[in-house]
């Protein structure tokens, strides 16, 4: 806890993929202005103290924002997480988690700007995303930096292992959200339903 007992929010943003499916670097993919990650950045920035982005450093993104990369890369979503929580200030007790490729960060966001309780019976450890299949997202989510640290492990232990199965055992507040805020864009048939402006 900061200072004055408020809590300090850090968000990491996972941007360590390929963009295989997309054929093109889906990152850089540019809707209304911005690219995918810009607006990832800008939509975390809103209610975070500071912004890390997992994945290799880019142009664009403005001073304030850090990058860290699992090593070796190519790891998977749980390694860069990995690798993004071993390096955050001892002060962060809250983190925020954006999948890199969301086609509407904003929305997303703002759906988990509710305040994460510290108490309960049990106590929960965070809140996250839950689309209209009933799947948690758990790259849509604001956790309690203890227990997500406590089960995501090492970046040598996170490595190649799934996202689902690492944090299912979390206690969280399931927010149901609509298609919009928890879509993300893998495919170019996902991106041109998105109106992206590229020529896939």
């Amino acid at each position: 806890m900061a200072p004055g007992g408020r809590s300090t929010t850090a968000a990491i943003i996972l941007a360590g993929g390929t963009s295989q499916r997309m054929g093109t670097d889906k990152l850089a993919l540019t809707l209304e202005g911005r690219s995918l990650l810009q607006r990832a950045v800008h939509a975390a920035q809103r209610v975070s103290d500071r912004v890390l982005v997992a994945g290799p450093s880019r142009e664009g993104l403005g001073g304030s924002v850090g990058f860290v990369a699992e090593d070796p890369p190519l790891g998977g979503p749980l390694a860069g997480l990995a690798a993004a929580l071993a390096v955050l200030p001892p002060d962060v007790d809250q983190v925020l988690v954006l999948a890199g490729d969301l086609a509407h960060p904003d929305e997303t966001v703002d759906l988990l700007t509710d305040p994460l309780p510290d108490a309960g019976e049990p106590p929960l450890d965070g809140a996250a995303l839950v689309d209209a299949e009933g799947f948690t997202q758990f790259l849509a989510a604001r956790y309690l930096r203890r227990p997500l640290a406590a089960l995501v492990g090492t970046p040598e232990h996170a490595r190649n292992r799934g996202v689902h199965r690492a944090l299912k055992p979390l206690r969280l507040r399931l927010i149901p959200a609509p298609t919009s805020a928890v879509s993300d864009l893998d495919t170019p048939e996902q991106a041109r339903e998105a109106g992206v402006y590229d020529t896939l």
